[in-house]
């Protein structure tokens, strides 16, 4: 959703209750429902709602009405600041309905995360149910990560959040399953906004952080860079994983066969793959027989493209493998 707002909902901003809007879209986080993280959606004037309702709700599908979450906002930003300086304390419920509506609508601020972040770490240390406590709050960024919103999916405070959030999992000796969270977290939202930048680095940060087999990261990633050969994230991420199999020739061997297969089969010349084997292959974690195969396939493609970008792209790749490549 767009930081600015339409003629009419500003207009309309006077209208309603915002002390009801606020209430409803709040208690979606209080009161969520089980069976999987919650799908969320701001929707326009074009989605009308019954009257004196800003939610609809299907099990974990969520539509939340844009005006209605302007008001509602406008309602906690109030109620945090009164809590933040001591003026109008809030309760801990209170305080988690106040935060996300707030980053509901604004993921990126950090006044709103780092109570959060307050919060959870004076819960603990009451005495609060740690793992109950933290998969809560994992649940919530996580949503709104994964959902509809084209600005949460590649928020960097989310992400932020999210990673401060882990290492707090690893204080209190809790699992942090990365296959899962890459599956469930990182590859929605590089769906919902390709070439996702900070998606692709909170990968980084899980397999820098927590102990995972390399190989089963790797075959996950690799299917999903298949499934997305124009995302050039997903393949930059999938070279990190190919390098840190440097010490095993046959993994990489396999999957550069894979790749190899995939380009041929599929006809491909677009530059993000082209970029990745380029880069591959004059890296030096190939040998001369594959980087051969390489060659080969580049010119076979470069003889068979008709279209001038495809042929830029090919002869580029070639020309930039064998001006850079590592000898083995």
């Amino acid at each position: 959703m767009s930081r600015a707002l339409e003629t009419e909902v500003a207009a309309a901003l006077g209208s309603g209750s915002a002390e009801k809007s606020y209430q409803q879209i709040s208690e979606v986080f209080l009161s969520p429902p089980s069976g999987g993280l919650l799908e969320l959606e701001i929707l326009g004037k074009s989605h009308p709602f019954p009257p004196n309702s800003h939610v609809l709700q299907d099990g974990c599908a969520v539509g939340v009405s844009k005006l209605g979450l302007v008001q509602a906002f406008l309602v906690a930003r109030k109620l945090l600041q009164g809590h933040v300086n001591g003026s109008s304390p809030k309760d801990d419920r209170e305080v988690l309905g106040i935060t996300a509506v707030m980053l509901l609508l604004d993921p990126e601020h950090l006044t709103a995360a780092n109570t959060r972040k307050r919060l959870l770490l004076k819960r603990i240390s009451s005495g609060g149910d740690a793992p109950e406590l933290l998969g809560t709050e994992k649940y919530f960024v996580d949503s709104l990560l994964t959902s509809r919103l084209h600005r949460h999916t590649k928020s960097p405070t989310l992400f932020s959040h999210l990673q401060w959030l882990l290492r707090r999992f690893s204080d209190h000796g809790l699992a942090v399953d990365v296959l899962d969270d890459l599956k469930k977290v990182i590859f929605v939202a590089g769906e919902r906004h390709p070439r996702n930048y900070y998606a692709w680095n909170h990968a980084r940060f899980l397999i820098r952080t927590f102990s995972v087999e390399n190989e089963v990261i790797l075959d996950a990633v690799k299917k999903w860079a298949f499934q997305h050969h124009t995302d050039v994230s997903g393949w930059t991420f999938l070279h990190v994983l190919l390098d840190r199999s440097a010490s095993d020739p046959t993994v990489i061997r396999a999957a550069f066969d894979e790749i190899l297969k995939l380009v041929v089969s599929l006809h491909l010349t677009n530059e993000t793959v082209w970029v990745f084997l380029r880069t591959l292959t004059a890296s030096g974690l190939v040998d001369e027989e594959e980087y051969s195969r390489f060659l080969d396939t580049g010119k076979n493609l470069l003889e068979s493209s008709t279209a001038f970008t495809d042929q830029t792209v090919l002869r580029a790749a070639l020309q930039w493998s064998e001006t850079y490549r590592v000898k083995t």
